[in-house]
């Protein structure tokens, strides 16, 4: 992801970068907002007099004050003359709050130390530019922080430079890749522990989207109940909106349903607005529907749905992380597998994944990597 790069004459000569500390508790502090800051970014601050943190924040919800305003009113008197590690570069436009920017310079900061600039055009420079030419002094952090300060945001940043929303594919396998008995059983191959976390991502994601195959089949709820947190918005993706009414989706409590479809049929269409689900039209397919998701300020999907939904978002590049749960279960022959797709005739045309990591879940072992740009086969 590439932001805003000041030209020379935004700065007074070269940028140094170095490693900090101070930015490791930044962003710790940052991910106290998980879930909670859609469509903003996940943002934690520090201040620091004297070698000693007088102030801490964390940005915690669109319309909150941002995490630099929170650690300053911390830090109190004691912000003057002090150094203010940020995860991200203030923000120097009028949102639904004011420039944290003209709040750092008010505060006397002398120095801001940040990993990365914002890449949205509202900000992308700006914010260190107003603190430069106030006299506060600006440094960039390393590489690594930098990495770090990309991962953090990977939903944020891909909306500001494509439109669309950042999207997980989940999924529990067997051993032999089937996703559920030939008669289409698929609870629960994975175990109680991966269930757990399963829900924890759910409270993090801003939406959770099946296809109608899976809401048919399985017939599931999409809220949070393993573990403490706000339900997900729940999405159906249905060309027609043929939808059975009385699935637990549009009749249960949780979070807002929203049914996508290409020329929905205007009975059913009618029959599930009744139910309080809002149904929505997009003539772009499922890019369309990411598309319009992401202009709801929903940026990072996470996708439950079955072999046909995946199969289709893997094919047209719409996905940035695959994360399969393997169960130590052996299904045979007959039942579904992973992707409703046709297989390639070679491995090296196959989709391989990067940044990959292998860790233990109870009995199973979950395995996530991010897709490649360019990598998916279509």
């Amino acid at each position: 992801m590439k932001g805003h790069h000041p030209s020379e004459g935004e700065r007074t000569g070269p940028t140094p970068r170095f490693r900090s500390p101070h930015l490791d508790e930044a962003f710790r502090l940052a991910e106290q907002g998980r879930g909670r800051v859609h469509p903003n970014p996940l943002v934690g601050a520090v201040v620091v007099a004297e070698g000693e943190v007088v102030g801490r924040g964390a940005h915690l919800g669109a319309g909150l004050p941002h995490a630099e305003v929170v650690a300053l009113e911390e830090a109190g008197s004691r912000a003057r003359g002090a150094t203010l590690y940020c995860t991200l570069e203030p923000c120097a436009h009028h949102g639904r709050t004011p420039p944290c920017a003209d709040a750092i310079v008010e505060a006397g900061v002398a120095r801001v130390v940040v990993p990365m600039e914002d890449p949205n055009p509202l900000v992308s420079g700006r914010g260190l530019a107003r603190l430069r030419d106030a006299g506060v002094a600006v440094e960039m952090a390393g590489a690594d922080e930098r990495d770090r300060a990309e991962a953090l945001n990977r939903p944020f940043l891909k909306y500001v430079e494509t439109g669309l929303p950042y999207v997980t594919c989940k999924a529990a396998i067997t051993l032999d890749g089937k996703v559920a008995a030939a008669g289409g059983d698929a609870r629960w191959i994975s175990g109680e522990e991966s269930l757990a976390l399963v829900h924890r991502w759910r409270t993090w994601a801003d939406a959770v989207v099946i296809g109608a195959g899976t809401l048919r089949q399985d017939d599931p709820l999409l809220t949070v109940r393993a573990v403490e947190g706000r339900d997900p918005v729940r999405v159906v993706v249905s060309r027609r909106a043929q939808l059975p009414p009385d699935a637990r989706l549009f009749t249960s409590r949780g979070g807002e349903v929203i049914v996508i479809a290409e020329a929905p049929e205007p009975a059913a269409a009618a029959a599930l607005r009744e139910r309080g689900a809002d149904v929505a039209v997009t003539a772009d397919g499922l890019c369309g529907a990411l598309r319009l998701l992401a202009g709801r300020g929903l940026l990072e999907i996470l996708v439950e749905g079955g072999p046909t939904l995946t199969g289709a978002l893997l094919q047209a590049g719409l996905v940035d992380r695959l994360a399969l749960f393997v169960a130590p279960v052996v299904l045979g022959r007959g039942a579904p597998d992973l992707l409703a797709t046709s297989a390639p005739a070679r491995v090296d045309e196959g989709l391989r994944l990067h940044e990959v990591s292998w860790r233990q879940i109870g009995d199973d072992l979950l395995v996530e990597g991010l897709v490649s740009p360019g990598e998916e086969k279509s």
